[in-house]
């Protein structure tokens, strides 16, 4: 744990701290006089009321605007309420700073960490008589998704090289790969294939966006050339199997609830994950849930529509980790060596369905030896 709250310990005979203090391993304490310690027991318990009103208000949108009869009127409202509310826990998140700031032994960095960690994210209530121990135990470097470090970008903005998709659909257009789906020139589902590299353990970033009713995903740990299971409707053109994709795929669908799930596009096995979940799978039984990160509707406020998203993929040996915005979204654990995601293959993109225009940029790939 990154800061652990303990009874505050000191030497017989030292003067008596007041009931909530904060003290680092060099022995330093900076300590709340009590009127200070009471606003924060107060400010504690209504930041974690307004936190669980955020996500009520983010939730209450999200099935207003996903309802079968649309009620623009409604959808404003919600939009207000989820606004004010957004407003109340910054304001109150800036009051708690204030307060702790205002005691006369200024906090450093790490210390004022730790209250944001004990309590501006509102899940957490102070207590009398407390201590904060900080000095070796930090929180991580904050995630920054610009962060390329050991990464090498596989699409120059410029040109296709090294990527394979049908030229009628996919091109290159303002520093993006574009795929393009029209009621003229319809596609079912295609793909565009890097063929610069074969990986099984990778971090692979990209942004991502769709404009129309279509979908889009990201293969991994993919193959093309093989035989397609679903049926094609009578009359349809031969697919280019050059052009399919089959395997793993961090799925994208800002208009359906299906952005961040686990989807095993051309196999039996389907929906592995949705959205929010963890889920382990093994040789001879069924996928199984082993744990939730969060509500699959709260999760759908992460996801832009029409606008670029930022998409992460973490793969290591059987464990692989979807994230949309900074979000995780859906963890799979695959404990079975014979699976079709615990294979070396090719990354992809998706598009899907008619009309559809499917973007992607800034693709970032660090290869895990």
């Amino acid at each position: 744990m990154f800061a652990s709250i303990a009874q505050a310990q000191r030497p017989a005979g030292a003067t008596a701290l007041p009931a909530r203090t904060i003290i680092d391993d060099e022995g330093a304490v900076s300590a709340l006089a009590q009127d200070q310690q009471a606003k924060l027991v107060a400010l504690d318990k209504a930041l974690a009321d307004q936190n669980a009103a955020v996500i009520a208000d983010r939730v209450a949108l999200v099935h207003a605007s996903f309802a079968e009869s649309r009620n623009d009127a409604d959808i404003r409202s919600k939009i207000e309420e989820l606004k004010n509310a957004e407003i109340a826990l910054a304001n109150l998140r800036t009051e708690y700073l204030t307060l702790v700031e205002a005691n006369t032994a200024a906090l450093d960095h790490g210390q004022i960490g730790s209250l944001v960690e004990q309590g501006l994210h509102g899940g957490a209530s102070a207590s009398a008589s407390t201590a904060v121990r900080l000095g070796r135990f930090h929180q991580p470097e904050p995630y920054e998704f610009d962060d390329h470090a050991g990464f090498t970008q596989i699409f120059d903005g410029k040109t296709l090289k090294d990527w394979d998709g049908d030229p009628g659909v996919w091109h290159v257009e303002n520093g993006a790969i574009v795929g393009v789906s029209t009621v003229e020139k319809p596609v079912r589902n295609t793909y565009i294939s890097y063929h610069g590299a074969v990986l099984k353990d990778f971090d692979l970033k990209m942004e991502l966006k769709t404009v129309g009713p279509g979908g889009s995903g990201i293969q991994y740990r993919s193959a093309v050339g093989v035989p397609w299971r679903q049926k094609l409707p009578a009359g349809a053109a031969p697919l280019n199997l050059s052009w399919m994709m089959t395997g793993p795929q961090a799925d994208f669908w800002p208009i359906r609830p299906y952005t961040g799930q686990f989807y095993s596009e051309n196999t039996e096995l389907g929906i592995v994950a949705w959205r929010g979940q963890v889920v382990n799978s093994a040789s001879g039984r069924k996928a199984r849930l082993v744990g939730t990160i969060a509500d699959l509707a709260e999760l759908e406020t992460y996801v832009k529509a029409s606008d670029w998203n930022q998409y992460e993929i973490i793969a290591r040996g059987g464990t692989m980790l979807h994230i949309v915005n900074g979000q995780l979204m859906v963890v799979e654990v695959d404990d079975d060596p014979a699976s079709t995601n615990n294979v070396s293959g090719l990354i992809g993109i998706e598009l899907e369905s008619t009309p559809c225009q499917v973007s992607a940029r800034n693709i970032w790939l660090r290869k895990i030896q």
